[in-house]
Protein backbone atom coordinates (compact mmCIF):
# COMPACT_ATOMS: atom_id res chain seq x y z
CA UNK A 1 0.00 0.00 0.00
CA UNK A 2 1.21 3.63 -1.12
CA UNK A 3 2.61 5.59 1.65
CA UNK A 4 1.15 9.24 1.40
CA UNK A 5 3.34 12.14 3.21
CA UNK A 6 3.08 16.03 3.25
CA UNK A 7 6.08 18.29 2.11
CA UNK A 8 5.51 21.68 3.22
CA UNK A 9 5.77 25.04 1.00
CA UNK A 10 7.18 27.90 2.31
CA UNK A 11 6.29 31.42 0.84
CA UNK A 12 4.31 29.53 -2.40
CA UNK A 13 7.96 28.10 -3.46
CA UNK A 14 7.11 24.70 -4.30
CA UNK A 15 10.12 24.13 -6.70
CA UNK A 16 12.42 26.01 -3.48
CA UNK A 17 10.84 22.85 -1.89
CA UNK A 18 11.03 20.45 -3.81
CA UNK A 19 14.74 21.03 -4.31
CA UNK A 20 15.75 21.33 -0.61
CA UNK A 21 13.97 17.94 -0.32
CA UNK A 22 16.29 16.39 -2.80
CA UNK A 23 19.03 17.57 -1.82
CA UNK A 24 18.70 16.00 1.78
CA UNK A 25 17.49 13.02 0.04
CA UNK A 26 20.16 13.18 -1.63
CA UNK A 27 22.83 13.32 1.84
CA UNK A 28 21.02 10.61 3.56
CA UNK A 29 20.44 7.91 0.85
CA UNK A 30 24.14 8.68 -0.48
CA UNK A 31 23.44 8.79 -3.55
CA UNK A 32 26.37 8.62 -6.37
CA UNK A 33 24.22 10.67 -8.96
CA UNK A 34 20.91 11.56 -10.15
CA UNK A 35 19.53 12.16 -13.67
CA UNK A 36 16.71 15.30 -13.91
CA UNK A 37 15.53 17.86 -16.00
CA UNK A 38 17.59 21.02 -15.22
CA UNK A 39 17.10 24.49 -16.60
CA UNK A 40 19.82 25.74 -18.63
CA UNK A 41 19.61 29.03 -18.27
CA UNK A 42 21.37 30.51 -21.39
CA UNK A 43 18.97 29.38 -23.62
CA UNK A 44 15.79 29.24 -21.46
CA UNK A 45 15.71 25.48 -21.94
CA UNK A 46 15.16 22.34 -20.42
CA UNK A 47 17.17 19.22 -20.67
CA UNK A 48 18.05 15.69 -18.76
CA UNK A 49 21.19 15.83 -17.10
CA UNK A 50 22.87 13.29 -14.77
CA UNK A 51 24.15 15.30 -11.41
CA UNK A 52 26.72 13.96 -9.67
CA UNK A 53 27.17 17.05 -6.96
CA UNK A 54 24.01 17.39 -4.89
CA UNK A 55 24.61 21.25 -5.30
CA UNK A 56 23.84 20.90 -9.02
CA UNK A 57 20.28 20.30 -7.84
CA UNK A 58 19.60 23.99 -7.59
CA UNK A 59 18.62 24.47 -11.26
CA UNK A 60 16.27 20.92 -11.38
CA UNK A 61 13.00 21.39 -12.52
CA UNK A 62 10.45 18.67 -13.42
CA UNK A 63 7.37 20.91 -13.29
CA UNK A 64 8.72 23.90 -16.25
CA UNK A 65 6.35 22.80 -18.99
CA UNK A 66 8.76 21.51 -22.00
CA UNK A 67 10.35 18.41 -23.01
CA UNK A 68 12.99 18.52 -25.81
CA UNK A 69 13.43 14.62 -25.50
CA UNK A 70 12.46 11.05 -23.81
CA UNK A 71 15.09 10.57 -21.06
CA UNK A 72 14.00 6.96 -20.66
CA UNK A 73 16.82 5.98 -23.34
CA UNK A 74 19.45 7.72 -21.07
CA UNK A 75 18.10 6.80 -18.00
CA UNK A 76 18.39 3.09 -19.58
CA UNK A 77 22.11 3.51 -20.62
CA UNK A 78 23.19 5.32 -17.38
CA UNK A 79 21.72 2.12 -15.36
CA UNK A 80 23.30 -0.36 -17.75
CA UNK A 81 27.05 1.50 -17.20
CA UNK A 82 26.86 2.66 -13.37
CA UNK A 83 24.79 -0.39 -12.31
CA UNK A 84 27.72 -0.66 -8.96
CA UNK A 85 26.03 2.80 -7.97
CA UNK A 86 23.56 4.38 -5.92
CA UNK A 87 21.20 6.61 -8.47
CA UNK A 88 18.54 7.79 -8.57
CA UNK A 89 16.55 9.32 -12.16
CA UNK A 90 13.66 10.98 -12.34
CA UNK A 91 11.07 11.00 -14.77
CA UNK A 92 7.79 12.26 -16.01
CA UNK A 93 5.10 9.82 -16.93
CA UNK A 94 5.77 9.03 -20.13
CA UNK A 95 9.19 8.85 -19.88
CA UNK A 96 8.24 6.50 -16.68
CA UNK A 97 6.38 3.84 -19.66
CA UNK A 98 9.19 3.93 -21.64
CA UNK A 99 11.73 3.37 -19.04
CA UNK A 100 9.76 0.64 -17.57
CA UNK A 101 9.29 -0.72 -21.54
CA UNK A 102 12.74 -0.78 -21.77
CA UNK A 103 13.82 -2.26 -18.17
CA UNK A 104 11.22 -5.00 -19.68
CA UNK A 105 13.37 -5.98 -22.34
CA UNK A 106 16.44 -6.64 -19.49
CA UNK A 107 16.86 -10.42 -18.15
CA UNK A 108 16.07 -10.63 -15.21
CA UNK A 109 19.24 -10.79 -13.64
CA UNK A 110 20.09 -7.93 -15.08
CA UNK A 111 17.73 -5.88 -13.19
CA UNK A 112 19.29 -3.19 -11.19
CA UNK A 113 18.81 -3.15 -7.13
CA UNK A 114 20.27 0.31 -6.39
CA UNK A 115 18.07 2.32 -8.66
CA UNK A 116 15.67 4.53 -7.33
CA UNK A 117 13.06 5.85 -9.47
CA UNK A 118 11.06 9.26 -8.78
CA UNK A 119 8.58 9.92 -10.74
CA UNK A 120 6.40 13.11 -11.05
CA UNK A 121 2.56 14.01 -12.10
CA UNK A 122 2.65 16.19 -15.14
CA UNK A 123 -0.18 18.38 -16.36
CA UNK A 124 1.34 19.13 -20.03
CA UNK A 125 4.51 20.33 -21.91
CA UNK A 126 4.77 22.73 -24.43
CA UNK A 127 6.04 22.99 -28.04
CA UNK A 128 9.65 24.28 -27.76
CA UNK A 129 8.26 27.15 -29.74
CA UNK A 130 5.06 28.00 -27.40
CA UNK A 131 7.75 27.74 -24.87
CA UNK A 132 9.63 30.39 -25.59
CA UNK A 133 6.57 32.54 -26.24
CA UNK A 134 5.69 31.80 -23.05
CA UNK A 135 8.81 33.26 -21.70
CA UNK A 136 8.84 36.41 -23.46
CA UNK A 137 6.80 38.23 -20.47
CA UNK A 138 6.87 36.21 -17.00
CA UNK A 139 10.23 34.54 -16.28
CA UNK A 140 10.88 30.43 -16.05
CA UNK A 141 9.62 30.36 -12.50
CA UNK A 142 6.55 32.21 -13.24
CA UNK A 143 6.10 29.87 -16.31
CA UNK A 144 6.12 26.97 -13.37
CA UNK A 145 4.08 28.63 -11.45
CA UNK A 146 1.30 28.90 -13.59
CA UNK A 147 1.22 25.23 -14.76
CA UNK A 148 1.06 24.02 -11.31
CA UNK A 149 -1.38 26.17 -10.29
CA UNK A 150 -3.38 24.37 -13.12
CA UNK A 151 -2.42 21.15 -12.31
CA UNK A 152 -3.71 21.66 -8.96
CA UNK A 153 -7.53 22.89 -10.68
CA UNK A 154 -6.76 19.46 -12.73
CA UNK A 155 -6.17 20.75 -16.16
CA UNK A 156 -9.22 22.85 -16.20
CA UNK A 157 -8.08 26.04 -17.49
CA UNK A 158 -7.12 25.71 -21.16
CA UNK A 159 -3.32 26.31 -22.40
CA UNK A 160 -1.79 25.03 -25.46
CA UNK A 161 0.04 22.10 -24.46
CA UNK A 162 1.54 19.08 -27.24
CA UNK A 163 -0.83 17.29 -29.25
CA UNK A 164 0.80 14.16 -27.23
CA UNK A 165 0.05 15.66 -23.98
CA UNK A 166 -3.32 16.61 -24.96
CA UNK A 167 -4.30 12.65 -25.36
CA UNK A 168 -1.54 11.77 -22.52
CA UNK A 169 -2.89 8.25 -21.07
CA UNK A 170 -2.21 9.12 -17.77
CA UNK A 171 -0.81 12.19 -16.19
CA UNK A 172 0.43 10.53 -12.79
CA UNK A 173 3.43 7.63 -12.59
CA UNK A 174 3.15 4.07 -12.87
CA UNK A 175 5.62 1.93 -11.19
CA UNK A 176 7.91 4.61 -9.44
CA UNK A 177 9.62 4.35 -6.13
CA UNK A 178 8.34 7.54 -4.94
CA UNK A 179 5.93 9.88 -6.81
CA UNK A 180 5.61 13.70 -6.55
CA UNK A 181 2.13 14.29 -6.50
CA UNK A 182 1.11 17.96 -8.29
CA UNK A 183 -2.26 17.49 -10.14
CA UNK A 184 -5.14 17.85 -7.65
CA UNK A 185 -2.82 19.43 -4.79
CA UNK A 186 -2.32 23.16 -3.99
CA UNK A 187 1.29 22.81 -4.54
CA UNK A 188 1.79 26.56 -3.14
CA UNK A 189 0.88 24.91 -0.39
CA UNK A 190 2.07 21.64 0.14
CA UNK A 191 3.57 18.85 -2.53
CA UNK A 192 2.57 14.92 -1.71
CA UNK A 193 5.37 12.45 -1.64
CA UNK A 194 4.26 8.83 -2.32
CA UNK A 195 6.03 5.77 -1.84
CA UNK A 196 5.17 3.01 -3.71
CA UNK A 197 4.81 0.78 -0.23
CA UNK A 198 5.47 0.81 3.15
CA UNK A 199 8.92 -1.09 3.18
CA UNK A 200 10.46 1.93 0.54
CA UNK A 201 8.82 4.67 2.54
CA UNK A 202 11.13 3.24 5.43
CA UNK A 203 14.47 2.53 3.45
CA UNK A 204 14.55 5.48 1.63
CA UNK A 205 14.07 7.73 4.95
CA UNK A 206 10.74 9.51 3.98
CA UNK A 207 8.93 10.14 7.10
CA UNK A 208 12.48 12.36 8.49
CA UNK A 209 12.27 14.45 5.29
CA UNK A 210 8.58 15.06 5.63
CA UNK A 211 6.22 17.12 7.59
CA UNK A 212 3.56 14.67 8.18
CA UNK A 213 1.37 11.73 6.97
CA UNK A 214 -1.31 13.33 4.21
CA UNK A 215 -4.75 13.07 5.29
CA UNK A 216 -7.37 10.48 3.29
CA UNK A 217 -9.25 13.20 1.59
CA UNK A 218 -5.69 15.09 0.36
CA UNK A 219 -4.56 11.10 -0.96
CA UNK A 220 -8.08 10.95 -2.63
CA UNK A 221 -8.67 13.70 -4.02
CA UNK A 222 -5.13 13.39 -5.71
CA UNK A 223 -6.46 10.30 -7.22
CA UNK A 224 -10.00 11.48 -8.21
CA UNK A 225 -8.69 14.69 -10.57
CA UNK A 226 -5.92 12.20 -12.02
CA UNK A 227 -8.35 10.19 -13.23
CA UNK A 228 -10.69 12.78 -14.18
CA UNK A 229 -8.00 14.45 -16.24
CA UNK A 230 -7.19 11.13 -17.57
CA UNK A 231 -10.90 10.72 -18.83
CA UNK A 232 -10.67 14.09 -20.17
CA UNK A 233 -7.42 12.99 -22.41
CA UNK A 234 -9.40 10.45 -22.89
CA UNK A 235 -12.30 12.22 -24.81
CA UNK A 236 -9.96 14.24 -26.83
CA UNK A 237 -7.53 11.72 -28.09
CA UNK A 238 -11.00 10.05 -29.14
CA UNK A 239 -12.51 13.30 -30.88
CA UNK A 240 -9.09 14.21 -32.56
CA UNK A 241 -8.61 10.52 -33.93
CA UNK A 242 -12.36 11.00 -35.44
CA UNK A 243 -11.69 14.61 -36.25
CA UNK A 244 -8.68 13.24 -38.66
CA UNK A 245 -10.61 10.51 -40.02
CA UNK A 246 -13.41 12.67 -41.59
CA UNK A 247 -11.53 15.47 -42.25
CA UNK A 248 -8.19 13.23 -43.62
CA UNK A 249 -10.08 9.58 -44.32
CA UNK A 250 -7.66 8.35 -42.02
CA UNK A 251 -9.11 4.73 -42.24
CA UNK A 252 -8.28 5.15 -45.74
CA UNK A 253 -4.54 2.82 -46.38
CA UNK A 254 -4.15 5.58 -49.24
CA UNK A 255 -4.33 8.49 -47.38
CA UNK A 256 -3.07 7.12 -44.35
CA UNK A 257 0.02 6.32 -46.56
CA UNK A 258 -0.30 9.90 -47.97
CA UNK A 259 1.00 11.42 -44.94
CA UNK A 260 4.50 9.96 -45.00
CA UNK A 261 4.50 11.13 -49.00
CA UNK A 262 6.64 14.14 -48.07
CA UNK A 263 8.91 12.40 -45.37
CA UNK A 264 12.65 12.98 -46.09
CA UNK A 265 13.33 9.46 -44.62
CA UNK A 266 15.60 11.57 -42.32
CA UNK A 267 15.33 9.24 -39.40
CA UNK A 268 14.97 12.13 -36.90
CA UNK A 269 11.79 10.71 -35.66
CA UNK A 270 13.17 7.24 -35.18
CA UNK A 271 16.21 8.70 -33.28
CA UNK A 272 13.81 10.76 -30.96
CA UNK A 273 12.29 7.57 -30.00
CA UNK A 274 13.47 5.60 -27.10
CA UNK A 275 11.44 2.50 -27.75
CA UNK A 276 13.32 2.14 -31.46
CA UNK A 277 16.09 -0.14 -31.89
CA UNK A 278 16.15 -0.28 -35.82
CA UNK A 279 12.67 -2.06 -36.27
CA UNK A 280 12.64 0.09 -39.65
CA UNK A 281 16.40 -0.56 -40.56
CA UNK A 282 15.75 -2.97 -43.25
CA UNK A 283 12.59 -0.80 -45.03
CA UNK A 284 15.06 2.00 -44.91
CA UNK A 285 18.39 -0.17 -46.30
CA UNK A 286 20.11 0.24 -43.44
CA UNK A 287 20.61 -3.47 -42.83
CA UNK A 288 21.19 -6.59 -45.24
CA UNK A 289 18.62 -9.20 -44.81
CA UNK A 290 17.29 -12.25 -46.74
CA UNK A 291 14.73 -11.57 -49.00
CA UNK A 292 12.31 -14.10 -47.87
CA UNK A 293 8.71 -14.50 -46.36
CA UNK A 294 9.96 -15.25 -42.65
CA UNK A 295 12.10 -11.97 -42.98
CA UNK A 296 9.19 -9.59 -43.74
CA UNK A 297 7.55 -11.36 -41.28
CA UNK A 298 9.95 -10.59 -38.81
CA UNK A 299 10.01 -7.14 -39.31
CA UNK A 300 6.51 -7.06 -39.14
CA UNK A 301 6.45 -8.19 -35.97
CA UNK A 302 9.20 -6.42 -34.45
CA UNK A 303 7.39 -2.97 -35.81
CA UNK A 304 4.07 -4.26 -34.11
CA UNK A 305 6.02 -5.16 -30.66
CA UNK A 306 7.52 -1.43 -30.80
CA UNK A 307 4.65 0.05 -31.58
CA UNK A 308 2.52 -1.68 -28.43
CA UNK A 309 5.52 -0.17 -26.28
CA UNK A 310 5.00 3.58 -27.90
CA UNK A 311 4.43 5.74 -24.14
CA UNK A 312 2.56 8.53 -25.98
CA UNK A 313 5.45 11.08 -25.11
CA UNK A 314 5.16 12.72 -28.62
CA UNK A 315 8.51 13.31 -29.50
CA UNK A 316 8.85 12.31 -32.75
CA UNK A 317 6.06 14.49 -34.52
CA UNK A 318 8.17 17.22 -32.32
CA UNK A 319 11.74 16.20 -34.32
CA UNK A 320 9.51 15.87 -37.91
CA UNK A 321 10.58 18.90 -40.03
CA UNK A 322 7.58 17.41 -42.86
CA UNK A 323 4.71 18.09 -40.06
CA UNK A 324 3.48 15.07 -40.24
CA UNK A 325 1.04 14.07 -37.38
CA UNK A 326 2.89 11.22 -35.86
CA UNK A 327 1.14 11.73 -32.06
CA UNK A 328 -2.19 10.67 -33.33
CA UNK A 329 -1.37 8.19 -36.10
CA UNK A 330 1.00 6.19 -33.68
CA UNK A 331 -1.61 6.47 -30.68
CA UNK A 332 -4.44 5.38 -33.14
CA UNK A 333 -2.03 2.37 -33.46
CA UNK A 334 -0.63 1.71 -30.79
CA UNK A 335 -4.42 1.76 -28.88
CA UNK A 336 -5.75 -0.62 -31.18
CA UNK A 337 -2.53 -3.11 -31.08
CA UNK A 338 -2.56 -3.15 -27.09
CA UNK A 339 -6.27 -3.39 -26.99
CA UNK A 340 -5.98 -6.46 -29.14
CA UNK A 341 -3.47 -8.03 -26.56
CA UNK A 342 -5.32 -6.84 -23.49
CA UNK A 343 -1.93 -4.90 -22.70
CA UNK A 344 -0.83 -1.41 -20.81
CA UNK A 345 2.21 0.00 -21.73
CA UNK A 346 4.30 1.23 -18.88
CA UNK A 347 2.66 -1.21 -16.65
CA UNK A 348 5.63 -2.71 -14.25
CA UNK A 349 3.35 -5.72 -13.23
CA UNK A 350 2.34 -6.85 -16.85
CA UNK A 351 4.81 -8.56 -18.90
CA UNK A 352 5.33 -8.09 -22.72
CA UNK A 353 2.40 -10.40 -24.49
CA UNK A 354 5.09 -11.82 -26.50
CA UNK A 355 7.46 -12.40 -23.72
CA UNK A 356 8.02 -16.61 -22.49
CA UNK A 357 6.45 -16.75 -18.99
Amino acid sequence: MNVNRILKVQNGDTLSALRQFLAAWWVQNDLDAMLAPVELLENSSIAPQVIEDPAGLAVVNPFAPLMTSNAAGIANRIVQDHSDQRLAILLRPCELRAFVELQKRRPVSSQPDEVVILGVDCIGTFTHSDYLRSLETPRLSGVTADVLRNAAEGGLRPQSFRTACMVCDWPAPWGADVTIGAIGVPSNDFLLVIARDDATDEHLGLKALTDALATEYQVSHRETVVGAVADMRAGMRRTLIEEMQTAYRFNDLGSFLAWFASCSLCGQCLDACPMYHGQFDNLLGKRETQQSGRAALAELVLISRWIASCSGCGMCEEQCESRVPLTLLISALSHRVRSEMHYKCGDPAQPPPWSRH
